[in-house]
């Protein structure tokens, strides 16, 4: 279960793109996050939504390794560090320098 969250994860943020400004991450549901992150990925130009893409990767796998392969735990690590945020809010904290 723990893995199929992941990759549902990693694959939402390689097939969306990044988007509005406003937008933040919904975490009420797997569904609802998976919508957000579509919404957000829209509107960023490809540098962004790359930069965007290769921090949420980084965020997830970091608590992939966290959670001990706790799917509640996972979401909770997800949620207390990308939740709130905006998608140029995760660029700027989370982005490759």
């Amino acid at each position: 279960m723990f893995k199929k969250l992941l990759a549902v994860l990693v694959v939402s943020f390689v097939l969306v793109g990044c988007g509005d400004s406003g937008k933040t991450i919904d975490f009420s549901s797997k569904s609802a996050m998976q919508q957000s992150i579509k919404e957000m990925s829209e509107k960023l130009d490809s540098q962004e939504r790359n930069v965007f893409q290769q921090s949420i990767v980084k965020v997830a796998f970091v608590a992939s390794l966290d959670s001990n392969n706790d799917e509640e735990k996972l979401l909770q690590l997800l949620k207390s560090k990308l939740g709130g945020k905006t998608a140029e809010e995760i660029i700027k904290e989370y982005g490759s320098k």
